[in-house]
């Protein structure tokens, strides 16, 4: 079957291609690739982990959301650590505590939904059996494979000061250090090679018994055994109420397109509100990423950063103004502060993200985009079964009453924005990114890229990059020292990174759909990205 595969890492990129190759639609070929990079980039996403999709199934002509969340679980409550709170890093506002008990170790995991997404993706609407789809995982882990520089990078680089270095990561626990030595004890490096068995058998069992098995089953078991081992906070109660949402994805536009995109607790609120604002402005007459497209765009994401902290939040636990926030109103209201001047004065708590993302396309206009990920790793791994776990209450709340506070079963709320882009009905673009709270800023600048200036995938994906949630603005260095000037002499605080392709922010993905084929793209901000063509 014809179609495209767009993800930060090749092989799986490639086994989602194989998949349409064979036969198998734009679901299963997202199966099969999304196994795949648990296997090939364990720190940024993980069967332990969460994420959320946003489907088109053409068949039926209709967009549905996956949300797999993760939720806190049962044995948490919201004063648990308010009186051990030491501070907050300046960098997306991870809650500090001298032992780093909400970042590393089995209190900082929160219930996991990744195995639970792709289960209910595959049993809605794959062709193709699970057991097939999992095999390439399933052979990878045991095989091995060299460590990339991308994931050595990730092992080696600090990059938020006040976090533990991310070694600590890969030497937490026993079972995760001994996946991560070499025979002389030092920790793997690029080149090396680097293999994962007993997440091959987990995968074996997930294939033979289905998903059911991780919440309800003997994995179950062994998971549960080893958290109250350890002190964790969730618990079988938790794993066995879990459940996917199939909640409506938020539904806008923007110029002559349709917009789907993620609901809450997601950041697909952050993304339409974005694209209303900038809707009233004539971006097309502009220079890209001169001096007045740049404070437009900047602004907007300034102003959305005010959102994001006063209102993002899972809407079954907090009282979200969506409405209001989406409302032709409230778009009017920032556009008018714009063109007068006026920004935000919060902080900005921007940062990079330890996340991926695939686009998936087949030739009958099946879609899929989703972004899975652990938040970072929290240094578990369950022994016997490979599986790298979450640290998802590292971006939670410990001071209660507000919108993200540890409340059992609440879910986390994040920027992640899978989205799907329709023109007279039918799907033209497929988006989404990694990259933590940077996301809706990178899938907001590339559909711009391409709608306002009918940029192809490669170019809009890899342009110079704005990024945002209040203040400061953050901007690569390929932008022009005059626009950088004019933004300041305008009052806008802009730091301008030493990078020209800024590792911190999202890395896009994009495929466009288009009557002779598919045109696909994934961001250069990381090493390692791929967009395959299947015949």
């Amino acid at each position: 079957m014809k179609g495209a595969v767009v993800a930060p890492q090749p092989i799986p990129t490639e086994i989602g291609a194989r998949v349409l190759e064979g036969g198998g639609n734009a679901f299963d070929a997202a199966v099969a690739a999304a196994a795949a990079q648990i296997v090939f980039d364990p720190f940024m996403c993980g069967l332990g982990g969460w994420g959320c999709a946003t489907v088109y199934d053409a068949s039926t002509s209709t967009t549905e959301s996956i949300g797999f969340w993760p939720t806190i679980g049962e044995r948490m409550h919201p004063e648990i650590w308010t009186d051990d709170v030491q501070g907050y890093t300046d960098i997306w506002h991870f809650a500090l505590f001298d032992d780093f008990r909400n970042i590393l170790g089995y209190q900082a995991i929160m219930t996991p939904g990744t195995v639970a997404g792709l289960g209910e993706l595959h049993r809605r609407f794959c062709t193709r059996p699970l057991a097939e789809l999992l095999k390439p995982a399933i052979e990878w882990s045991d095989r091995g494979y060299p460590v990339p520089e991308y994931i050595a990078r990730s092992l080696r680089e600090q990059t938020i000061q006040g976090l533990p270095h991310p070694v600590r990561r890969a030497q937490h626990t026993p079972a995760i250090r001994e996946l991560w030595q070499n025979a002389d004890g030092e920790l793997i490096e690029r080149g090396e090679r680097y293999s994962n068995p007993d997440q091959g058998r987990t995968f074996e069992r997930l294939a033979r018994y289905g998903p059911d098995d991780f919440y309800h089953g003997e994995l179950a078991d062994i998971i549960i055994r080893d958290f109250e081992e350890n002190d964790a906070f969730v618990t079988r109660n938790d794993l066995n109420d879990y459940h996917v949402r199939n909640d409506p994805p938020i539904q806008g536009s923007y110029r002559d397109c349709q917009i789907q995109t993620s609901p809450l607790p997601g950041g697909g609120l952050l993304l339409q509100q974005m694209l209303n604002v900038l809707g009233l402005f004539d971006l097309s007459s502009l220079e890209p990423n001169g001096p007045e497209h740049a404070y437009i765009v900047a602004a907007t994401l300034s102003w959305a950063g005010v959102t994001r902290f006063r209102h993002l939040a899972d809407p079954r636990f907090w009282d979200v103004p969506a409405e209001e926030l989406l409302s032709e109103e409230h778009a009017e209201k920032i556009a008018d502060r714009i063109r007068r001047g006026e920004l935000p004065d919060q902080t900005a708590l921007n940062a990079p993200g330890h996340t991926t993302h695939l686009c998936v396309a087949d030739e009958n206009n099946n879609c899929v985009s989703i972004t899975h990920t652990l938040t970072t790793c929290s240094g578990v791994v369950v022994p016997g079964t490979g599986t790298f776990w979450n640290d998802c209450v590292a971006l939670m709340d410990p001071v209660p009453g507000r919108p993200n506070s540890y409340l059992p079963g609440r879910a986390r709320a994040s920027a992640v924005s899978p989205t799907i882009v329709f023109r007279d009905g039918k799907p033209v673009m497929i988006l989404g990114a990694p990259g933590g709270w940077s996301i809706t800023s990178a899938v907001l600048q590339t559909l711009v890229n391409v709608i306002d200036f009918g940029m192809a995938p490669t170019e809009a994906v890899s342009a110079a990059r704005f990024h945002s949630e209040g203040q400061p603005v953050y901007c690569e260095m390929r932008i022009p020292r005059a626009t950088v000037a004019s933004m300041r002499d305008r009052g806008m605080q802009v730091e301008q990174l030493p990078y020209n392709y800024a590792p911190s922010f999202g890395r896009a993905q994009c495929i466009l759909m288009e009557p002779d084929g598919f045109r696909a793209a994934s961001d250069p901000r990381r090493d390692g990205g791929s967009a395959v063509f299947a015949s």
